[in-house]
């Protein structure tokens, strides 16, 4: 089976949990080859003979002015941009997929790649905790392009053989056949303990990890000077982030460096939740500006995981001790409810079910 990967290059959670998806793919006999299509494959850290990596946008998300804001008018250039290429990009790409004989399109979280299998002629597969027609909606309110936009992909989506849907899902569509899938995300390769003694963590401090995916902190300067001594702020491959005051420890594997944190400091992403999630790292979280997906993972972070609520000034004059108080407290004695995981076995059961 040949297949054709379409994955998000919106932030670096679709990439995040499909890559680990494609990692699993790539050892399964059925599988001859997988043809990745993102603007993200720089993200992928590892080779494979059957994996074969392609640079195309397929979507066009969320302009992001950083981690915490959106460019609503940005958004809607690169969309209209975007919808003038459509017809030149589904001619080519249901030609390339007509030359590599690809057999099914996965799409992580596109409709355009349901309309390129629908031209070619074959089945495809949407995994996603959202589709972009429930996240445009909302700008509808301010921008009538928004809602008529989100009615022409939600008929897109309607064209998908079948979805998988992940956990922290939001509204969507209603597809022809549905699976509620398990949790899919990077896991560390270590125990706590010996992720704390790689990165020279020590006990009497609290280590708390900044995690703001690929749109930073760029703007914000943390006051680190009003720190306590016995808090240390953590970061890797944050962009804008400043150096004073903040430990940059050498990483070869993310999800270890969540491992061994005390606390994760975030705004709410697919991504970062799942990760903290294997690792059982609690969690601190802010806002993440106009984006209808935060409502849902709020619900999450309520539901599987210890966490609580810092508003953006107090990460930024780091103020954390009350919030870690509450989370060692009143958080730390409610009971989590448990998610279902392994959500790379349920997508290679699925797809057996098409050879």
């Amino acid at each position: 089976m040949k297949l054709y990967f379409y994955i998000s290059g919106h932030g670096f959670g679709h990439i995040s949990r499909s890559g680990n998806i494609i990692k699993r793919l790539l050892n399964e006999d059925f599988v001859e080859e997988i043809h990745l299509v993102s603007t993200r494959i720089s993200f992928i850290d590892y080779e494979h003979p059957k994996l074969k990596l392609r640079s195309l946008k397929l979507d066009v998300g969320i302009s992001q002015k950083d981690s915490l804001s959106i460019d609503i008018e940005s958004t809607k250039e690169e969309l209209i941009q975007f919808e003038k290429s459509k017809s030149i990009l589904l001619k080519e790409e249901t030609k390339y997929c007509k030359d590599h004989k690809i057999s099914l399109i996965l799409t992580d979280s596109s409709s355009f790649p349901i309309t390129i299998a629908l031209e070619t002629g074959i089945p495809s597969i949407f995994i996603g905790n959202f589709t972009w027609d429930f996240i445009y909606r909302n700008y509808a309110k301010s921008d009538s392009y928004f809602g008529n936009l989100s009615d022409q992909l939600e008929v897109e989506y309607g064209f998908v053989t079948e979805a998988l849907v992940l956990p922290f899902q939001c509204p969507m569509p209603n597809f022809l056949e549905r699976t509620n899938i398990g949790l899919v995300g990077r896991k560390p390769t270590l125990s706590k303990e010996m992720a704390r003694k790689q990165f020279g963590f020590r006990d009497e401090i609290t280590y708390i990890l900044l995690s703001f995916g690929a749109y930073g902190l760029e703007g914000h300067r943390l006051h680190t000077e009003f720190l306590p001594k016995h808090i240390q702020l953590v970061a890797f491959g944050v962009p804008g982030i400043q150096k004073e005051g903040i430990l940059v420890p050498e990483v070869s594997h993310y999800p270890d460096l969540v491992a061994a944190s005390d606390f994760v400091c975030t705004k709410p992403g697919y991504g970062i939740l799942a990760e903290c999630y294997y690792a059982k790292t609690p969690i601190l979280y802010t806002d993440r500006g106009d984006f209808s997906e935060y409502l849902y993972l709020v619900g999450a972070l309520d539901l599987y995981f210890q966490s609580a609520y810092l508003p953006l000034e107090k990460i930024i004059s780091c103020e954390f001790d009350e919030a870690l108080a509450y989370m060692r407290t009143v958080d730390g004695m409610t009971p989590k409810s448990e998610l279902k995981t392994d959500g790379e076995s349920d997508v290679v059961r699925h797809l057996l079910e098409y050879t």
